[in-house]
């Protein structure tokens, strides 16, 4: 049985998480997915393989130096080509990484299509953990309320 939201994911300003999302220049994205996931590994069934995780981890963090590199050598276009072949393997381990995160987010909040606690695919292929975290909130939000009226015997 899955446990609640509210026993997996924790609160968290959806602002902060967009500001440190483009001052990090996505490495805030990436320590969100890894924090979502270790939450969802350690509580649930639902696990995401933690050799994934670090692979896709190191591949992003050498896509990112490899992009900033051949920006600064702009005058070698084999440092460009062989940075775009590299970042475009993190890209599709990244996408899959947030597509894992995303479907047990679903799972965990009972979450089907057309539900107000969805995460859409579109949104999410944009805006990410920051939407994510935005329908945590809301989950967390609505399980909270629920409570509240359980408690007052309603």
């Amino acid at each position: 049985m899955l446990k609640e939201p509210n026993d997996i994911f924790e609160v968290d300003s959806v602002v902060k998480t967009f500001v440190l999302c483009v001052l990090t220049l996505g490495g805030y994205l990436i320590y969100k997915l890894y924090y979502l996931s270790k939450q969802i590994n350690h509580h649930t069934t639902l696990k995401i393989p933690p050799s994934f995780i670090i692979l896709t981890s190191v591949l992003f963090s050498l896509s990112l130096a490899s992009l900033l590199y051949s920006l600064l050598n702009l005058g070698n276009p084999e440092i460009l080509r062989s940075s775009i072949a590299l970042h475009l393997v993190s890209t599709i381990f990244d996408i899959t990484w947030i597509v894992m995160v995303r479907n047990r987010i679903n799972l965990i909040t009972g979450a089907v299509k057309g539900d107000s606690l969805w995460l859409k695919p579109f949104i999410v292929s944009i805006f990410h953990v920051i939407y994510m975290q935005h329908k945590i909130n809301q989950a967390l939000s609505t399980t909270g309320q629920r409570a509240k009226y359980i408690d007052s015997g309603k």
